[in-house]
């Protein structure tokens, strides 16, 4: 019987279209027989080095050639991927190698500094594997066992239901939890994404979400499901991205509003060939209608849509097609057709059209659970749908609405960051008495933390210590990029803390330093 996984995928476009541009990247071209060989002399050596079906390896690295050969080089052993984002902490990067019970570490050389601060408090992982450079007397360098081959094993038997990769996002328990997928989630995904996204087997795909987030590994899955070209980036640059847009003839663009935002911006905009793009997506937060319609007169040729979704959805759970996104321009569009939406109050029951309550999803696409952790797990799920977390409501057409986060999430550029998670690190500040961290607006990045803070009595500090404090605790973006000093945080009656008070009583033009 047939197992629809991710590296059977690679294998049907290399037999329908051998001879196609599969990967274009900084670093070299790849037809897509040639990124089916590549992968599977990779499997081989890395199986002969002891990787094997149901290994957790985690990697650390830029998109890239690289990572797509050795991503379908894993998942052909039947081992579990565990994507680092690349701009996490030590610290942070340490707890997700240790929860996901990885017994391998692949790594792009550029990351040994802060790979050398993980390696102590990792014990587990028997392999450390880097790609470039001159690799450590006790590592294996990617580039040698690129080069080797080893024959004569069978391939692992892959089950459509065995995991391939466990994608980390932060939880209001201030922890990363893993998120399961299996290859089904994965390719029901894609399939989802190929029939109702404006996509083409023939489309040219800017791959410029780093390979970390769900959203860049769907985007990637989905082009292996229709055989297109992905075009990758290793970093995002407004003027790059326009200038790989004319030279590739890119067809399809994806991203949320803050980089978009970011193009437009650029001075010479206009001097760019746009022709070619047909296709443009958005998602993580709403568009401004100012902006869908600027984006309209860039890339004259193509139509807008766009996704909303979350990591335990494969990035999929509505989406607005072009059609509609003028006259339905604060939706998040209609549940793909292989995913089901309710909207139900704090009992669980239904809403009618036009009421706000929390927004429950289920699928193929949706993960089986967290990874380490069958209590977060118990708690996303009641008889078979999984609780968002989101607030929104569906009217009269179908189509949902997002109306607020109930886990008072911060989207800044993009990315998720969880509050707590923040204020767990500022409370071990020895003149912290208590704190709470809100999303601010800001101009550029849509939001930025703030933090509240409740000094202990008798002491003084400054916002530069406060932020400060978080520098080698918390990655670059989760850091407070402002603060205020309060005798004590608002609270109810319950003794919860009013969180929206804060956000209220930030001053419209308050900046950071």
């Amino acid at each position: 019987m047939l197992q629809m996984t991710i590296p059977y995928l690679l294998e049907r476009a290399a037999r329908k279209c051998p001879d196609k541009e599969a990967i274009v990247s900084e670093t070299g071209r790849l037809r897509y027989r040639e990124w089916l060989e590549n992968s599977n002399r990779l499997a081989r050596a890395l199986h002969a080095m002891g990787v094997k079906k149901g290994d957790r390896i985690a990697t650390l690295f830029l998109n890239g050639r690289t990572v797509l050969e050795l991503y379908l080089a894993l998942m052909k052993l039947g081992a579990v991927l565990a994507p680092l984002n690349v701009r996490l902490a030590a610290d942070e990067l340490s707890y997700i190698v240790k929860n996901s019970d990885a017994n391998v570490f692949v790594y792009d050389h550029q990351f040994r500094p802060v790979v050398d601060k993980v390696r102590p408090g990792t014990p587990r992982v028997g392999r450390w594997v880097v790609s470039g450079g001159q690799p450590l007397p006790t590592e294996e360098s990617l580039e040698a066992l690129q080069e080797a081959d080893s024959a004569g094993f069978e391939w692992p038997d892959l089950m459509e239901s065995d995991a391939a990769c466990i994608m980390y996002t932060a939880g209001t328990t201030g922890k990363p939890k893993g998120v399961i997928h299996s290859h089904r989630s994965c390719i029901w995904a894609a399939a989802a994404a190929a029939g109702e996204v404006d996509l083409a087997p023939d489309y040219r795909v800017a791959l410029v979400f780093p390979l970390f987030h769900v959203a860049a590994f769907a985007l990637l899955v989905t082009n292996l499901y229709l055989g297109c070209s992905t075009v990758s980036m290793a970093k995002f640059d407004p003027a790059s991205l326009m200038e790989t847009v004319q030279r590739e003839r890119i067809n399809r663009l994806v991203f949320p509003p803050t980089v978009w935002n970011f193009i437009l911006q650029l001075p010479d905009l206009d001097r760019y060939d746009t022709s070619s793009v047909r296709s443009l997506g958005s998602g993580a937060e709403p568009m401004p209608t100012h902006t869908k319609r600027r984006l309209m007169e860039v890339f004259p040729n193509a139509k807008l849509g766009e996704t909303y979704g979350m990591t335990e959805t494969m990035a999929v759970i509505s989406t607005l097609k072009p059609a509609d996104a003028l006259s339905k321009t604060d939706s998040v569009g209609k549940p793909f057709h292989s995913v089901e939406a309710r909207i139900v109050d704090e009992l669980g029951r239904d809403l009618p059209a036009g009421q706000i309550g929390e927004i429950l999803v289920r699928g193929p696409n949706v993960t089986s659970g967290y990874y380490q952790n069958p209590v977060a797990t118990q708690e996303a799920f009641t008889d078979g749908w999984l609780h968002t977390g989101d607030l929104g409501e569906m009217d009269q057409d179908g189509f949902l609405y997002i109306r607020d986060r109930k886990k008072d999430m911060i989207i800044s550029g993009g990315e998720n960051i969880y509050p707590r998670e923040i204020e767990e690190v500022l409370a071990t500040h020895p003149k912290v008495q208590e704190v709470a961290v809100v999303g601010a607006p800001d101009p550029i990045w849509g939001q930025r933390v703030h933090a509240a803070v409740a000094l202990k009595p008798g002491v003084l500090c400054t916002q530069e210590e406060i932020i400060l404090h978080c520098k080698d605790k918390l990655a670059g973006f989760k850091k407070p990029r402002s603060v205020t000093f309060v005798a004590a945080l608002p609270r109810s009656p319950a003794g919860k803390v009013l969180k929206r008070v804060l956000r209220d009583n930030l001053e419209p033009d308050s900046s950071f330093s």
